[in-house]
């Protein structure tokens, strides 16, 4: 028998420490308070591009649904992706869930206007929502991927039956299903949603509805919108215009939960 190297158990030990290290961020349990502030904000779409927005105040408190309203091009989708920590802030400050926006946070889901996934990558929509659990993992341990949690996000969603589809294959309104259902398994608290109902048929929209006004979803939302009947069941709505943001309406009933 070949004896092991001098190096092989040093190898195995460093290895033992690996899983040890988080994927994601450690954050503090369950929203308190405050789910996103935001003082003197102002960003830019890119970082050599022009302001979007100046000098934004304001307050989401934690179960708040939030629509963010304004004509195309007044700065949605960026300052959907600053609270998301895709894009850095030009100046001021913000916090979310207690912390500077960054990424790798299991509380924070964020979903693009348009999700774009590698066409034909072979990934299964059941895989694509147990991505969800990575963010509880090691980047080296061994994942045990939580099919309890996958099933209840799937039933949740109605995709139970497309569980072995290819993803390349869904309709834009199936995808944004499952990346819901990703967010779910993650468990997410914060939702930062792009237009979702831009690719969405009237099934898929009455299920993603459904999902995100449902009275005991312990979920704080912030969603872009460009169309004013969909702000109308949301708590709070800002408004992006010409540069500026102001906060229109203020969650109604009750300051931290959905009416």
């Amino acid at each position: 028998m070949k004896p092991q190297p001098w190096w092989s158990p040093l190898g195995d030990a460093c290895f033992g420490l690996l899983p040890r290290v988080p994927y994601a961020r450690p954050d503090r349990a369950d929203c308190q308070g405050i789910a996103v502030a935001a003082h003197g904000l102002s960003a830019a779409a890119r970082t050599d591009g022009p302001t979007a927005f100046t000098e934004a105040n304001f307050t989401i408190p934690c179960g708040c649904r939030t629509a963010l309203i304004g004509p195309n091009g007044s700065g949605k989708s960026t300052l959907l992706r600053v609270l998301a920590g895709l894009l850095p802030a030009a100046s001021g400050s913000v916090q979310v869930l207690g912390a500077k926006p960054q990424l790798g946070r299991a509380r924070v889901a964020y979903l693009a206007q348009r999700p774009r996934l590698t066409d034909p990558f072979p990934l299964k929509l059941r895989r694509l929502v147990q991505m969800g659990t990575y963010a509880h993992h090691g980047w080296f341990e061994e994942c045990h991927h939580g099919d309890e949690a996958v099933d209840r996000a799937l039933h949740l969603l109605q995709l139970t039956e497309l569980a072995e589809r290819a993803v390349h294959t869904l309709s834009g309104g199936q995808l944004q299903r499952a990346l819901l259902a990703r967010a779910t398994v993650q468990g997410a608290e914060l939702l930062l949603l792009d237009e979702p109902y831009a690719a969405l048929d009237q099934e898929s929209r009455d299920i993603v509805e459904g999902f995100l006004f449902a009275p005991n979803a312990n979920l704080t939302i912030v969603m872009a919108t460009h169309d004013p009947a969909d702000s109308q069941r949301f708590d709070r709505i800002l408004e992006l215009r010409h540069g500026a943001l102001r906060t229109v309406h203020a969650c109604a009933g009750h300051p931290h939960r959905h009416a």
